[in-house]
């Protein structure tokens, strides 16, 4: 199929009148960057804001010379991911790491327990990996928390949402580090939680010690979030003696600061997005409605269900198998986003029939030439508008940043599995990227998988705390204005 495809015009009537919502003319892809680059300046000036733009503390971006070994801690979506993670310098890192499964009825229980279990497995790797614990100083860990966080510090946060399927009790409002210190205390784990990372913040931290700066970190997977580097100063809301003191962190520390844009709440108003009657379904059956409307457009947690969506529709219109379903296809995310990827991936008709025979149970004898046509421009349409809709968020940054304006690289560092697995991605993020920003400065713009950006990003940020304790420096920012909305307990 086309990287880059265009509309078809000998498609029914009834599809060709919902493509403008998935094939987006330059004119609107503009439209909505522009009101992406409202949102993020609203955010760096005002808390509690659904972009929130949120401070990171991270004042120090990685050269690849760092050397020391740390504990990684990765939460934020179906595993546990605990890391022992090696940074040899020279842009060299080793990682051993062990998986341990969340359940539903840890997601949806007491928040007390779900950090239980955090602490307990990370008991248990320490045993299977076998470290030696030093009696005298404890291991410090950073700790990649995927979800919407208002940082206060490097090592202090409040959790402002669950977001991916979690809906834990008590923890909302609560300091996440808090929560898994007590519970490391309470079962005797002699680590410390010395950093709370993003996982976009990691991204772009990995990325950095593996290929020198990045401007941008990026997670296009389950959810999507982006965390780039701005100047301290434009970070309005910490008011002017916050900005002063955060610019006391290192010698190089002084101008720059990683900011966690959480771009996945982008417009939640539904300004700009081009919200169509499956995404508005998709929304409506969601645990967390009118919320995190950019992330449900792009992630790979709800493509395979627009696509679904879609499907239905042209079935009961009868344009699609002869009007008859399938269980599959009548079960709320009946497939994930890996179908969307094997019909993206097809190379002829016959591979398509055979995917929509085996993922969705419909007889092969039951396929039209139509039915591969439609599932083929369903999957399609729904890929190629997320990944333009990413590239708006870029662009956003991009244009924020005025980076456009200097000579140095523009450097995206990715993770996740739309970013790795989709196919044509990149391509159609560039295609849109021309569109918005241009074509010369698009062929500026580097994009790299950034290699387990959650977890060598992590075990960076606790090297960071390591040497602020070690030359006597605090890692919060201690004189924050006292009128700052949630930084008046500091």
């Amino acid at each position: 199929m086309a990287p880059v495809p265009t509309s078809n015009s000998k498609l029914p009537a009834e599809v060709q009148a919902i493509e403008k919502f998935f094939y987006l003319t330059p004119e609107r892809l503009n439209e909505i960057v522009k009101g992406f680059r409202t949102e993020f300046e609203d955010g760096l000036q005002n808390f509690g804001r659904d972009t929130a733009m949120i401070p990171s503390y991270c004042l120090n971006v990685p050269n690849g010379s760092e050397v020391g070994t740390f504990l990684a801690l990765d939460l934020g979506g179906t595993n546990l991911r605990v890391c022992e993670v090696t940074l040899e310098g020279k842009n060299n890192f080793n990682v051993q790491q062990r998986k341990y499964k969340i359940t539903d009825e840890l997601k949806q229980g007491e928040a007390r327990a779900l950090f239980d279990y955090i602490a307990d497995s990370v008991d248990s790797f320490l045993t299977d990996i076998g470290t030696e614990m030093d009696e005298n100083e404890k291991i410090h860990l950073g700790f990649t928390f995927s979800f919407p966080v208002e940082q206060t510090a490097l090592n202090k946060g409040k959790l402002l949402t669950w977001t991916k399927g979690f809906a834990c009790k008590n923890a909302i409002g609560h300091d996440v580090v808090k929560l898994l210190q007590d519970a490391l205390d309470r079962k005797h784990v002699h680590v410390r939680c010395s950093a709370l990372v993003n996982d976009t913040v990691g991204t772009l931290l990995s990325r950095s010690y593996q290929s020198g700066p990045a401007l941008i970190g990026a997670i296009f997977g389950t959810g999507t979030n982006g965390a780039y580097i701005d100047r301290v100063e434009t970070i309005t809301k910490l008011g002017e003696t916050a900005i002063t003191e955060s610019k006391k962190g290192g010698k190089d520390a002084g101008e720059y600061m990683v900011v966690n844009t959480e771009w996945g709440a982008i417009d939640n108003q539904r300004k700009v997005l081009p919200v169509s009657m499956f995404d508005n379904k998709l929304d409506r059956e969601s645990i967390n409605p009118r919320k995190q409307a950019f992330e449900k457009m792009v992630s790979g947690m709800y493509l395979g269900e627009i696509v679904r969506n879609i499907l239905l529709y042209l079935v009961d219109n009868l344009l699609l198998f002869s009007g008859y379903s399938s269980p599959i296809l009548n079960t709320h995310y009946g497939f994930d986003t890996a179908f969307v990827s094997a019909i993206e991936a097809a190379k002829s008709a016959q591979e398509v029939k055979s995917a929509i025979f085996r993922e969705l149970n419909i007889p092969e004898n039951n396929i039209s030439e139509q039915d591969v046509e439609l599932v083929q421009w369903a999957c399609q349409a729904v890929s190629t508008r997320a990944a333009a809709l990413s590239a708006c968020a870029v662009a956003a940054v991009v244009l924020h940043t005025k980076a456009l304006d200097r000579s140095d690289p523009i450097d995206v560092g990715m993770d996740g599995s739309v970013a790795e697995f989709l196919p044509f991605f990149e391509e159609r993020v560039r295609a849109a990227l021309r569109d918005t920003i241009g074509q010369d400065a698009e062929q500026r713009v580097t994009f790299g998988l950034a290699k387990d950006g959650s977890g060598v990003g992590a075990a960076l940020c606790a090297l960071q705390a390591y040497k602020a304790e070690k030359q006597g420096l605090h890692p919060e920012v201690k004189k924050m204005d006292a009128t700052v909305p949630g930084l008046a307990d500091l």
